[in-house]
């Protein structure tokens, strides 16, 4: 089954989820049009919601340790806004910020032991995705990339 991408003037989260039953869900995919998706104002909004990202953050520690970590990883490279950085890894770091942050969720996060499954691989795939850029970040700052790197960057 395929979901079909809406108009253009109209993007959604569901235009870019793409099941097929031989590949499941191309999550790389949907990180890349969810970075794509963002509106010029997004930045913006994401800055008046870090302290309710940072709640929710804080939240996670206890139960899910490593997302919390990257999440707040994330949210510093966020705030810090490397100059030179390619716009697609601020736009895909702001769309897993806000992934999240929103209900907008695959798997409702309220679904026991899976909830934070879909936010989980959301934020890997974009630490994945741009580990040299994330990589380069951590070693100009004394951050451990080690405690961070996904399972899949190399």
């Amino acid at each position: 089954m395929t979901i079909e991408p809406m108009k253009k003037s109209n993007p959604t989260l569901a235009a870019y989820l793409n099941y097929v039953s031989e590949e499941g869900l191309n999550l790389d995919r949907f990180v890349e049009h969810g970075g794509r998706m963002l509106g010029r104002n997004e930045p913006a909004g994401l800055a008046d919601e870090l302290p309710d990202l940072r709640e929710k953050i804080k939240a996670l520690r206890d139960e899910h340790p490593q997302l919390a970590r990257q999440l707040e990883f994330l949210v510093g490279f966020f705030e810090a806004n490397p100059p030179n950085q390619p716009d697609r890894v601020h736009h895909e770091t702001i769309f897993a910020l806000l992934y999240a942050l929103k209900d907008m969720d695959l798997v409702p996060d309220d679904m026991p032991e899976v909830g934070y499954l879909d936010d989980a691989a959301v934020a890997e795939s974009v630490l994945a995705r741009h580990a040299d850029v994330f990589e380069q970040h951590c070693a100009t700052r004394g951050i451990d990339w080690a405690a961070l790197k996904p399972e899949t960057a190399n």
